[in-house]
């Protein structure tokens, strides 16, 4: 259930002042559905005067709320030709350019005390800000003028595109998100989850400020969006929320886009490459988010295996292999999910046993017992991810872009489809998906250390 850890940014920022967006072509656009009940501290609409949804889930506790846009977007742009790192920088440059009146909305969210983050996504993008819960219609309000009537300017443009190249170039040092890319990219064959959601410095550096307007006026919009609000709040918090630019009936324009889903490749072609430190990693495709008893033993599985300092694969690498590191999770995703397991490092040859012997053992039902402490525990951790404004707000947020928002845990509290999904899993059940989905030969990378330079290629006597 967890959020797949993309790379995603931190940004707070002003820029100056900007041109109008240029419209882009559409494609075919998703029907709209009716929205679902989720619970009495849960409402769900329509935006009003478009298709695009709202869900506000109201909290007490802090006096805190999180305002989230999320939107059907690739990373890789809407045109033919993939553009990786499109998206992360055309949102970061609807957030810090300056309109004709008024501030950015960056350093509106700055002013109220908040924090703003964009995390780009492979298929999708969301736009998040956690801020006090009085600032909190203020900000639905000016985050949905800034994205559904986008100001694009240079230098917000230009600082974007900085930005984004240097995290591009700093993921690059993480292990486990090279293996990632590695792997997403092997396992499927386009589509875009083939490619890095922030690619790489030169990527980055081939976005263009046409492509910026293009991608923001089609991906941008009231219809294609998903407004979520989550903390202290009431209904009366999407009182200013804009409504976006006219649309008329029958326009592409007029509903959401339809989720890609990414090919996933025949032919696997293991990769190893060079990197500072030893690390590997695979990835299976697996059941799509509308298989949604597969999906959760898929998400039992990573948690039993995988939960840090509680997954069984993750307690036997750090005791038997001290600084060594391994990470898991199943990615719900519309079609298919994603299985991504990531080690390293330590010695490989150590290393790798251990996941391999812990992946297998899934395949053989666990005992009554300690499948019921087991389910127990994969409970208890889901609930105890959903616990602020921003998780919940996440959550909904992803599952409702991913196309199945009543499956999202949370949604009706543990009366919802996901708990029941959760309390019906039998260990044979949970041993027949880890059969179906994980014998298949996975997506596989290796990242093999640098050899030492020697002096003399250090320029110094040898």
């Amino acid at each position: 259930m967890r959020l797949p850890v993309y790379i995603g940014a931190t940004f707070v920022g002003a820029a100056l002042l900007g041109a109008t967006p240029a419209f882009a072509a559409a494609a075919p656009a998703a029907s709209p559905q009716a929205v679902p009940q989720l619970g009495a501290a849960v409402t769900v609409s329509h935006l009003q005067g478009s298709s695009g949804t709202v869900i506000v889930q109201r909290a007490s506790g802090a006096p805190a709320a999180a305002v989230e846009l999320w939107f059907r977007a690739p990373s890789i742009g809407f045109g033919d030709k993939p553009v990786p790192g499109l998206a992360r920088v055309a949102a970061q440059t609807v957030a810090g350019s300056k309109p004709i009146v008024g501030p950015s909305l960056g350093d509106r969210i700055e002013a109220v005390g908040g924090h703003l983050a964009i995390i780009a996504y492979a298929d999708s993008l969301a736009v998040a800000a956690l801020v006090p819960a009085d600032a909190a219609p203020e900000i639905v309000k000016a985050m949905t003028i800034a994205y559904f009537s986008p100001v694009i300017s240079e230098e917000g443009f230009s600082d974007a595109v900085r930005d984004v190249a240097m995290e591009a170039l700093i993921s690059g040092f993480d292990p486990a998100t090279v293996v990632r890319n590695d792997a997403f990219g092997q396992l499927f064959a386009n589509g875009p989850d083939h490619y890095p959601v922030l690619g790489s410095a030169k990527d980055v550096s081939a976005v263009t400020l046409t492509l910026v307007r293009g991608f923001a006026e089609r991906a941008f919009r009231a219809q294609n969006a998903v407004l979520v609000v989550s903390g202290a709040v009431s209904d009366a918090v999407l009182a200013g929320a804009s409504r976006g630019r006219p649309v008329q009936a029958n326009s592409p324009f007029e509903l959401a886009e339809t989720p890609i889903s990414s090919v996933v490749s025949t032919s696997l072609v293991p990769v190893r490459e060079h990197f500072d430190e030893a690390a590997a990693g695979y990835a299976w495709a697996g059941p799509p988010i509308g298989r949604e008893d597969e999906a959760t033993a898929m998400d039992f599985i990573a948690d039993y295996l995988f939960r840090p300092g509680a997954g069984v694969a993750s307690r036997a690498v750090e005791e038997q292999m001290p600084g060594a590191f391994v990470t898991g999770q199943f990615i719900t995703l519309h079609n298919p999910g994603v299985m991504f397991v990531a080690f390293g490092d330590g010695d490989l040859t150590k290393l790798r046993p251990i996941v391999d012997r812990s992946l297998a053992q899934m395949r053989t039902a666990l005992s009554a017992e300690r499948f019921s402490s087991a389910r127990d525990a994969f409970e208890y951790h889901l609930l105890s991810d959903l616990q602020t404004p921003t998780e919940m707000a996440d959550n909904f947020g992803w599952y409702s872009v991913e196309g199945n928002l009543p499956y999202a845990p949370g949604a009706d509290g543990k009366a919802g489809r996901y708990f029941a999904a959760a309390a019906a899993l039998t260990p044979e059940f949970v041993a027949q998906v880890a059969e179906k989905y994980l014998t298949k030969t996975p997506a596989s990378v290796i990242l093999v250390p640098n050899p030492p330079k020697s002096s003399a290629a250090k320029g110094q006597p040898s």
